[in-house]
């Protein structure tokens, strides 16, 4: 910015001390003709010419203390880099404020490119996962099509029927991996009477479980106990959680690993809920990390069918709905997740904070 463009954005200020000077002027000369007191016209234009100078004099060093600013803003500006406008010295109160609200505003942004950034890179790197064991039942399916007489009917309908659940269950993985980036907007909180719940998602995994010949033990005190929660999430979350006591206990030849238990009991004004199998556990190294995206750890390498999505999205989700999620676990005698709801949370409330 030029001085002249410095004078140009201050011209009103300049024009309004002119008038000021000029109505000064008039003021003094006509008090000194009534009190019979003469001032020339040249003296008068000479205090009119030195007040302006001054005034001139004044702006050039303010442009001059404002200069480097105005140059750092021009050069931003040519050069479309705000974190080079970021480093320059503010002078005045105002351009204080407005590198301050920058600030702000590239923090806010540069947040949000690193939230989008790591959600894209999640995206790429579970859908390659996703997709390469989505090719796993396909490949199945078709081999046992084309040895279909090696087969009896009822053998190949089982076979292909299992096959179909787990591209189901993968499907259904993948569809809730894209809504958690819209939460917010498929969430819709109801009273769910919790035992009839839990009965009802056991009856569709049935299949699962006799394929698996692992049976659930649904214990409780109580022949009713109501929660608030969305039931399409918190489905998501059994399901996942039975999915993986399943698979981790199948194959295991004790007489406990046979059944799954799940337990409600109410502790204060919480309700808890236990999923207990005795599986193959988790190594003690591999707890910390069970929740984090990704993370297969030793038994999903073994068994090569885990993509470290589940507990994951299982995790995201009980955080939104304000479901405390917990998991214990001692390899090779079994893990327990416990999942607990608190009877008076207000959900109404919270949206209302969120917003």
């Amino acid at each position: 910015m030029s001085f002249f463009q410095f004078l140009f954005d201050r011209f009103a200020y300049v024009i309004v001390y002119f008038i000021t000077i000029i109505l000064v002027l008039l003021v003094v000369k006509l008090g000194l003709f009534e009190s019979g007191v003469s001032i020339s016209t040249s003296n008068l234009f000479y205090i009119g010419l030195l007040s302006i100078v001054l005034l001139l004099i004044y702006l050039f060093i303010d442009y001059l203390r404002q200069r480097p600013f105005y140059v750092g803003l021009n050069n931003a500006s040519k050069e479309a880099d705000l974190q080079s406008f970021l480093k320059m010295t503010a002078v005045t109160r105002e351009q204080q404020v407005f590198k301050q609200l920058c600030e702000e505003a590239y923090q806010d942004y540069a947040e949000k490119l690193y939230v989008y950034e790591e959600q894209q890179k999640q995206n790429y790197y579970f859908t390659n996962r996703w997709t390469h064991q989505m090719k796993t039942p396909l490949s199945v399916i078709r081999l046992m099509l084309e040895e279909e007489e090696e087969w009896t009917k009822e053998e190949l309908l089982e076979q292909i029927d299992e096959e179909t659940l787990k591209l189901q269950d993968g499907l259904q993985m993948m569809l809730s991996t894209i809504r958690m980036q819209k939460f917010e907007l498929d969430f819709s909180v109801e009273k769910i009477e919790l035992l009839s719940f839990i009965r009802s998602i056991l009856h569709d995994k049935r299949k699962t479980f006799i394929r698996y010949r692992i049976f659930p033990k649904l214990e409780t005190d109580y022949e009713e106990m109501m929660i608030e929660s969305d039931k399409k999430w918190l489905t998501f979350v059994l399901e996942q959680l039975l999915h993986n006591a399943l698979k981790y206990s199948h194959g295991n030849k004790s007489e406990d690993s046979k059944y799954i238990k799940i337990a409600i009991e109410l502790t204060e004004n919480k309700i808890k809920l236990t999923i207990t199998d005795k599986g193959i556990g988790i190594k003690r190294e591999d707890l910390p990390r069970v929740f984090d995206p990704f993370f297969t750890g030793e038994n999903g390498r073994r068994l090569q069918e885990s993509t470290g999505m589940g507990l994951y999205l299982a995790k995201r989700i009980c955080d939104q709905l304000h479901h405390p999620i917990m998991l214990h676990s001692v390899e090779n005698e079994g893990t327990v997740v416990e999942l607990h709801f608190q009877q008076s949370f207000d959900y109404y409330e919270f949206a209302r904070d969120e917003r």
